[in-house]
């Protein structure tokens, strides 16, 4: 069996599928992989700030997974994937050069139980699970703290199908920012889910917990005209920096809706819009806040598939509301209007752009772009993401909206297949950004026009 049949719940799948043969008594699978990854990066802008760090940084990461899983007929299933990531920084200039060093610490990134067929129409998975509804923009990582090394939720998932081609997902999930459940001691502490990182020894956590409930459905009955509608209530507890200062927690909820129509036949549309309304806490020296955000995604999708290179261009504009004030305080008590990107504090948007925030709080970004797709061979596939970036309130004190213009440019390609019998393969990638600051950024003083980054990436799965 596949690797991805192992985790289908974080690719959205998990209900129904066509008809098939009962599987009979039980099964088991294994496997194993590996990702190896050498990045550069120079000249970035300092998180949640108008100023730009000269430095830049060298350094590779390996993640290493092993994974099994045992199944009773088409009823019951187990699951457990354990992992393991340490990094080697060569720049010694750079401020992480000690982090995360070899051996680092064995995790547990996937431990789950699957109940399906509940009453023909409810399948349950409880436990540490991978997580993704949509595009992603509002669910697809409960552990950011610890950037790409794993994404899981500790959570209890049922998918329910309501109709014959329609279900939601219903989910209750707790994350901690602090796992027990390792072996080894990294050099670095992990917090999972901090937004300000803790690097004194006696405040080496931030100590932020988050709690969360969901309701996702997917209504698939209209012929290419797919539908989402989602509500999520989040918590995030008071939380620390690493001199102990203590900052405000807030409890929001969060309404929207993603649509996909397709048009013709080589024209399809994504809408996709939401809105949050909440409380921050009140807490010593920060005002308590009421919540009111809205993101907004609109794209247009040009596709062929019969001609050469199979080109996909796409035209967009994501909006993320903002704030003249903190994401932490305000001067007069108003109201926040600052988005929260829920369960999305990840860099799949950008590695660059994502260091705008404090660990990947997407937030105030106003990005119109294009993105070409191209397979000019089976399985080599090159794409292109490229706009120009704005704040859309002034904050920070900056002088102006404009923050810069990003260019992304990604080539996936596969090295090997079948290597041992019908499994196993090795795929490589390279993807390289530049952002061209604006004058939102005081980059003038650092001397300093363009931030650069590059990957190089090689992916095993066995």
């Amino acid at each position: 069996m596949a690797v991805s049949a192992a985790v289908t719940i974080g690719q959205g799948a998990f209900g129904a599928e066509e008809p098939k043969a009962q599987k009979q008594g039980w099964d088991w699978d294994a496997g194993a992989d590996i990702r190896a990854r050498y990045e550069f990066k120079d000249d970035w802008m300092k998180k949640n700030s108008t100023a730009v760090d000269p430095d830049s940084a060298d350094y590779y990461r390996l993640r290493t997974r092993v994974w099994g899983k045992v199944t009773h007929e088409d009823d019951f299933g187990a699951y457990l994937r354990l992992g393991n990531e340490f990094r080697g920084y060569h720049d010694p200039n750079s401020s992480d050069k000690n982090k995360n060093q070899f051996p680092d610490e064995v995790f547990i990134d996937n431990l789950y139980f699957d109940f399906k067929n509940i009453g023909d129409r409810v399948d349950v998975r409880v436990g540490r699970q991978d997580v993704k509804e949509g595009a992603g923009r509002v669910v697809s990582d409960g552990t950011p703290g610890d950037g790409s090394r794993s994404a899981y939720f500790n959570a209890i998932l049922a998918k329910v199908r309501m109709l014959e081609k329609s279900d939601v997902d219903l989910m209750g999930t707790w994350n901690p920012y602090r796992d027990d459940a390792t072996l080894g001691n990294p050099y670095n502490a992990y917090d999972l889910t901090k937004y300000k990182s803790g690097n004194l020894r006696d405040h080496r956590y931030s100590k932020m917990d988050e709690q969360g409930l969901m309701a996702y459905m997917h209504y698939n009955e209209v012929p290419d005209f797919p539908m989402e509608f989602y509500y999520i209530w989040k918590n995030e507890t008071r939380f620390y920096d690493n001199k102990g200062n203590r900052y405000p927690g807030r409890d929001f909820s969060t309404v929207g809706t993603r649509l996909n129509p397709k048009l013709t036949d080589k024209l399809s549309a994504e809408v996709e819009g939401a809105v949050q309304a909440g409380r921050t806490d009140g807490e010593t020296g920060y005002a308590e806040r009421d919540i009111f955000a809205w993101m907004g995604y609109g794209g247009l999708t040009y596709s062929e598939k019969d001609v050469v290179a199979k080109p996909k261009l796409t035209g967009a504009v994501l909006y993320l509301s903002g704030d003249k004030d903190s994401y932490y305080n305000t001067k007069d008590g108003s109201t926040d209007n600052g988005w929260n990107p829920v369960f999305n504090r990840t860099d799949s948007l950008s590695q660059i752009a994502a260091n705008m925030y404090d660990n990947f709080r997407w937030s105030n970004l106003v990005y119109p772009h294009l993105a070409l797709g191209l397979e000019p061979v089976a399985k080599h596939k090159v794409s292109m993401q490229t706009g120009p970036m704005f704040a859309a309130v002034r904050d920070n004190n900056a002088t102006s909206g404009y923050r810069g213009y990003f260019t992304q440019l990604r080539y996936d390609f596969p090295l090997a297949s079948h290597i041992f019998g019908k499994r196993g393969e090795v795929t490589g990638a390279v993807v390289g950004e530049t952002f061209y600051y604006g004058d939102y950024y005081a980059h003038d003083t650092a001397d300093v026009d363009m931030a650069s980054w590059v990957r190089f990436e090689l992916n095993g799965k066995f």
